[in-house]
């Protein structure tokens, strides 16, 4: 049997019209006729009966078989149209394809019960734009852990310099100490060597006597590259002492591969004139040399041993000063110093190593990053690897364990290298020397 359901709001009341089947009525052609009951006597009552509509007799419908489609309904559309929609368009069934049907009770509720839409919110304009975000890292960042909460207001720091802590070198038995504080700045003339000696460049630094060849590093890189940083950085002032100023820095998030930024504040030194010598040669520094004819490198070698006593107390290890220099560093370490002196963000980066998903090789990833970079003029640092003493020595005259600036690749893509020690600089290597020569991750700025 099928049924039609109408959708006629005028109508009083809702009526279903059965229609019949041909197999229905084929079967009440057939069927034997029944004998008609005789009517029972009414009851006398006082009140006369309502007379009453004859029921008509309905179809039992046919169950529908298991898999097999039920017959659709049907909408008139004239009549219900669709609130969220085109008017007088049927709302597109989600089971079997067909149209849906609508029945009473939920055309019911759509007229007792209409559901109200909210206002459009009112447009504002477009959403004020982000300040854009380091080499995509911070994007990925606050996916990851959410947007930054607002930082604390900066609070600047400042501290003074003075004599910071260094191996003496003692010999006892011969009542000598190597080592000793001086002022190798002042000259025979009772002039001082000058702060600067026009900008600064990476040929006025030079190691000393002391294992810090990844400060020595970072501070040429920076004035091969930056060199106003490091004006802005180091001032003279009129008592004979030196103002450094550091960006104070930290990381956004764990990890060895996260940027130090800086947060905005500053750590304000004032570094004294004093300088470690030679006990039997008290007119040069001991450490970062003046060989240059300016003073800043050795200054600015004393204010980085220094800054360790405005750290929190419990951030510092056994050794302080100049003995903490010593001990050579790692390469967040130097990101760290990039940060701090170039108000940047710094991180550590990868050595490729294997091909990349668009089939570059290794070699030519890596001279297109360090183009990249240089072209920037951002700084490159990176360490030789180590060997043992029974294994064999690192080729191209390299020094293990040795911090050097990569200062440029030419056109045969050969990797040029300095060494902080101002001399026996290696001869340029090739991308596949460098990656068997150097430690798997250099350190640059983005």
């Amino acid at each position: 049997m099928s049924e039609l359901h109408t959708a006629d709001r005028g109508a009083e009341p809702h009526t279903t019209e059965t229609l019949p089947t041909p197999d229905a009525r084929a079967r009440d052609r057939h069927a034997e006729p029944e004998e008609p009951e005789e009517p029972e006597e009414p009851q006398e009552s006082g009140e006369p009966e309502e007379p009453t509509e004859p029921v008509e007799p309905t179809e039992q419908e046919w169950p529908v078989e298991p898999g097999e489609p039920e017959a659709p309904g049907f909408l008139d559309t004239a009549e219900s149209a669709d609130p969220f929609g085109a008017p007088g368009e049927p709302e597109p069934s989600h089971d079997r394809g067909g149209p849906d049907v609508l029945t009473d009770s939920a055309e019911e509720r759509n007229e007792a019960e209409p559901q109200d839409t909210a206002p459009e919110a009112a447009d504002d304009g477009p959403p004020p734009e982000r300040a854009p975000l380091w080499d995509g890292y911070a994007k990925l960042r606050d996916a990851v852990l959410g947007p930054r909460e607002p930082a604390e207001s900066p609070v600047d720091l400042y501290a003074t310099v003075d004599r910071p802590a260094f191996n003496a070198v003692e010999m006892k038995e011969y009542g000598v100490r190597l080592f000793e504080y001086g002022t190798p700045l002042d000259r025979s003339d009772g002039r001082s060597v000058p702060l600067f000696d026009g900008p600064p460049t990476r040929a006025q630094t030079m190691q000393g006597g002391l294992g810090d060849c990844g400060v020595i590093a970072t501070m040429g890189a920076v004035a091969g590259h930056l060199p106003e940083t490091i004006s802005n950085c180091v001032k003279e002032n009129a008592d004979g002492t030196y103002e450094v100023t550091f960006h104070q820095i930290k990381k956004t998030a764990p990890g060895d591969w996260t940027p130090y930024e800086p947060t905005g504040s500053f750590t304000v030194l004032t570094v004294t004139p004093d300088l470690v010598v030679p006990y039997n040669d008290t007119d040069r520094p001991a450490y970062a040399q003046v060989s240059g004819g300016a003073a800043w490198p050795a200054i600015l070698e004393k204010a980085f041993a220094g800054v360790d006593q405005t750290w929190e107390e419990g951030s510092l290890g056994q050794a302080s000063g100049y003995e903490r220099l010593n001990l050579g560093t790692r390469v967040d370490n130097r990101a760290m110093m990039l940060a701090q002196l170039t108000g940047r963000p710094a991180y550590t980066e990868d050595v490729p190593s294997q091909f990349d998903m668009d089939g570059v090789s290794p070699d030519r990833q890596l001279l297109a990053a360090f183009r990249d970079k240089l072209d920037a003029n951002c700084p490159i640092l990176i360490g030789a690897k180590d060997v043992k003493s029974t294994e064999k020595p690192l080729d191209h005259d390299l020094v293990a364990a040795h911090v050097y600036e990569v200062t440029g690749v030419d056109d045969r893509g050969r990797i040029h290298l300095r060494n902080p020690q101002n001399m026996n600089h290696p001869d340029p290597l090739t991308a596949r020397q460098f990656r068997d020569s150097f430690a798997g991750r250099y350190t640059t700025i983005g």
